[in-house]
């Protein structure tokens, strides 16, 4: 947790990696659940974008040019505008990202989690990241990953010895 704030402090954007099950969900929620404590008001959406179409995710602009927003154009501008839920007192706003990293949706991103910090949708709207926001990307490896990618973010490994037996036998009662 003391890692992820550092990245955090440093990046907009960041890769939690490690196998399944080995509690990289636990990392940043017990994070966001600290931060909160501490007075500093934080919110998190999270989404997995190989759950749904590239156009489902990002947005569509239909034949007769009306364009519906997918489900990162949503939580982008939200959180960027401060509406539905998100105040101008949330210090920490977390765009949750939990799935395999796949080259169809993650280079539509690059603008992103590069130092323009914008992500531009095919209706030409531009929606910045505000000062506030995170992006965390939650993945097993980034096998698809390309150099520019990895490039543009922190990244927290977390080993699946890191946290042993004890954690896993415990949610079983």
């Amino acid at each position: 947790t003391v890692g992820m704030l550092g990245i955090l402090g440093v990046r907009h954007c960041m890769f939690i990696i490690g196998p399944s099950g080995c509690g990289k969900t636990q990392v940043w929620k017990t994070l966001m659940a600290a931060l909160n404590a501490r007075g500093e008001d934080g919110l998190w959406e999270q989404a997995n974008p190989k759950a749904v179409t590239s156009d489902e995710l990002y947005g569509t602009m239909s034949k007769t040019k009306e364009w519906k927003d997918g489900l990162i154009a949503v939580i982008f501008r939200n959180m960027s505008k401060e509406i539905n839920g998100y105040k101008s007192s949330h210090l920490h706003k977390w765009v949750i990202l939990d799935g395999d990293i796949d080259a169809t949706w993650i280079e539509s991103m690059n603008t992103v989690m590069d130092d323009n910090k914008v992500l531009t949708l095919v209706s030409n709207e531009r929606i910045p990241f505000s000062p506030t926001m995170r992006m965390i990307l939650e993945i097993q490896d980034m096998k698809h990953a390309s150099p520019a990618t990895v490039s543009r973010g922190g990244v927290l490994f977390i080993n699946e010895t890191d946290i042993g037996w004890k954690p896993e036998v415990e949610s079983w009662r």
